[in-house]
């Protein structure tokens, strides 16, 4: 499911679990092809092709944290980069390619969140060029669906893991659920968090890339310069709703270091980034929560 594998913990009796899973695969793989702009049955491919307004509620909602989002990173988070990912060659059976320049100068000409206008219960745009892909926060709100489904079915145990993407809902037998945090560049984990009802979202330069020149090209496009990010090489946001969390991903990916005094205003939310360099560095929050291995060395 959304081009990884979608696996579902729970705990319970046998049967009413087993019916609750399925139940939480039934909604995710709705909400996924709802929200797939390459779906020719998704309101977003009716808006891409033909600017068709959208006036789906839920994807209305989606869009509008989207949009907060990316005021509240400058636009490192932009729905509307299509284009650039498009043209870096990271979409269907593409391998990968360095564009020429003035094809990325051109994209950058049609590429912009502000051109999308949310009012009275429709997205509309005012630049025909302007496309959209909510692949940067819909596996989230995706995981948030699955794990809203299990709930509802009476399930306050279980855990959802998309790819690096987590959702620990409840306790497991009592304690926390540990989730290892992903070593961008070197097998296993670089250490470990402890949580309860949160999201873990990873994201990085490792997930899809090609190398050239002995140069790691990942899919994380900054908005504006078009080409991929650099500042980090892996991220992970802690944060009670996952939509929120999987989209500030690949921002704090293109904000670097910089983005982590964005996130340490923002209530209830954590974060960490490994530099380029290969640095570990996280917000004030995490200092007692985040078991790492090589603590002192960072």
């Amino acid at each position: 499911m959304m081009t990884t594998y979608v696996t579902i913990y729970a705990y319970g009796s046998k049967p009413a679990v087993s019916k609750a899973i399925d139940q939480a695969f039934q909604r995710m793989q709705e909400v996924a092809d709802k929200f797939n702009a390459h779906n020719p049955d998704s309101p977003l491919y009716a808006f891409n092709q033909n600017g068709t307004p959208i006036k789906d509620k839920e994807i209305l909602r989606v869009i509008k944290i989207a949009q907060d989002i990316s005021k509240q990173s400058d636009g490192a988070f932009d729905i509307t980069v299509y284009p650039l990912v498009k043209l870096w060659g990271f979409y269907g059976e593409d391998s990968g390619q360095i564009p020429p320049a003035d094809k990325i100068t051109e994209a950058l000409s049609r590429i912009g969140y502000k051109h999308l206008i949310l009012a009275n219960g429709q997205l509309k745009r005012d630049n025909e060029n302007i496309l959209i892909d909510l692949g940067g926060i819909a596996k989230g709100y995706v995981v948030g669906q699955g794990i809203q489904a299990l709930k509802k079915a009476g399930v306050n145990s279980a855990i959802i893991q998309a790819g690096g993407d987590i959702y620990a809902l409840g306790h497991k037998k009592e304690k926390p659920w540990k989730i290892g945090i992903r070593h961008p560049r070197k097998e296993g984990i670089l250490g470990y968090l402890e949580v309860v009802d949160q999201a873990v979202m990873g994201s990085g330069d490792y997930e899809r890339f090609f190398i050239k020149g002995s140069k790691r090209y990942n899919h994380i496009i900054d908005p504006k310069t078009g080409y991929p990010a650099k500042e980090a090489i892996g991220v992970t946001v802690i944060y009670p709703d996952p939509a929120v969390a999987d989209a500030w991903g690949p921002a704090l990916s293109i904000l670097g270091p910089d983005g982590l005094k964005i996130v340490e205003k923002i209530p209830g939310m954590e974060a960490i980034i490994v530099t380029g360099s290969g640095k570990l560095l996280y917000t004030s929050g995490l200092a007692r929560l985040l078991n790492t291995y090589d603590k002192n060395e960072n």
